[in-house]
């Protein structure tokens, strides 16, 4: 018995050692680019300093185009990669498709924008800031206006 209880216990460790939990696939700022993502990098964890312009953006054009079919009345999308300072990573998404605006928010550190999936009746840029409004939760809580995306006045 002692045997058998050596051999699983040797062939678990076994297991163990060879499961590397370092290799699992983390999203990168380099999976990022390559998805054509736009990528927000938190400087810093506090909101008032991150809407003062504590963060990186790289390839906003996803941002600009959603904007600019939104006022055409065609559909458009933008996938956002945020990446905090202890390089956590949120996906979210912002998307038109002729009717309503959709909001998939899986960053719940901008204040007024709980995570969850929203859809909208509208999009606008005021200052560096993306706003949805007149939006509803899926689990049907209204919003008059939410933060959709922080960006920098230089990108815009």
């Amino acid at each position: 018995m002692k045997k058998l209880t050596l051999l699983v216990f040797l062939t678990f460790l076994t297991l163990a050692a060879c499961s590397d939990t370092e290799s699992e696939d983390t999203y990168s700022i380099e999976d990022a680019r390559d998805n054509g993502d736009v990528i927000v990098e938190h400087q810093v964890d506090n909101f008032d300093q991150i809407m003062q312009g504590a963060l990186e953006i790289e390839n906003i054009d996803p941002i600009t185009t959603l904007l600019d079919n939104y006022q055409q009345e065609e559909t458009a999308s933008a996938d956002i990669s945020i990446f905090s300072p202890d390089g956590s990573h949120f996906k979210n998404s912002l998307s038109y498709d002729g009717d309503v605006v959709t909001f998939e928010n899986n960053y719940g550190g901008y204040k007024n924008a709980p995570q969850g999936t929203y859809t909208c009746e509208y999009i606008e840029k005021r200052g560096p800031v993306v706003y949805v409004s007149s939006c509803e939760s899926d689990e049907g809580e209204s919003y008059s206006t939410m933060i959709g995306f922080v960006g920098s006045e230089n990108v815009f």
